[in-house]
């Protein structure tokens, strides 16, 4: 080792060790003439001490891991929130999906009661009737209303 090197090593442990006594010190609290504020660990020449801050003790290596695995316990607690209210939203959505799919099925049968072109028969009498392509079309939309009330239930019972 050189004897650059040494002082420079000597000069980082006096810094390292005189940190520990200032950090055990405490600051104190001076008011200048002027009226400022300062704290400081020296005194402040010409301003008056008016009181002192206690610097808290050195965390301990126990209560420091015990902080650390509290933390990752409350990480994993908002994850699981996270994930929580991400399900009820996505939930939601299926819900608002198929309550949005029973409406139009239901506008549709509704909508589904006059028959469309080629859905009547001619009679002898002149006349016409509706013939089973106007009543299959109507079973269908009847049908597709049953499934949309069915999902509904379904998306709501998942919640």
């Amino acid at each position: 080792m050189t004897k650059s090197m040494k002082a420079i090593s000597l000069a980082a442990a006096l810094c390292v060790g005189l940190g520990g006594v200032v950090f055990a010190q405490g600051l104190k609290k001076y008011v200048t003439p002027d009226g400022k504020t300062v704290y400081s660990d020296t005194p402040v020449p010409g301003a008056k001490e008016v009181g002192e801050i206690k610097t808290p003790p050195k965390p301990d290596p126990a209560s420091r891991s015990q902080a650390e695995a509290s933390a990752r316990r409350d990480a994993k607690d908002v994850k699981a929130l996270d994930q929580r209210f991400e399900d009820r939203r996505s939930q939601q959505a299926r819900i608002e999906a198929a309550e949005a799919k029973l409406e139009k099925a239901q506008r549709a049968l509704k909508e589904g009661v006059e028959p469309l072109p080629g859905e009547r028969t001619g009679t002898a009498g002149g006349k016409s009737r509706l013939n089973d392509a106007y009543h299959q079309r109507r079973r269908d939309l009847q049908h597709a209303v049953e499934q949309a009330k069915t999902a509904v239930k379904e998306a709501r019972a998942a919640k």
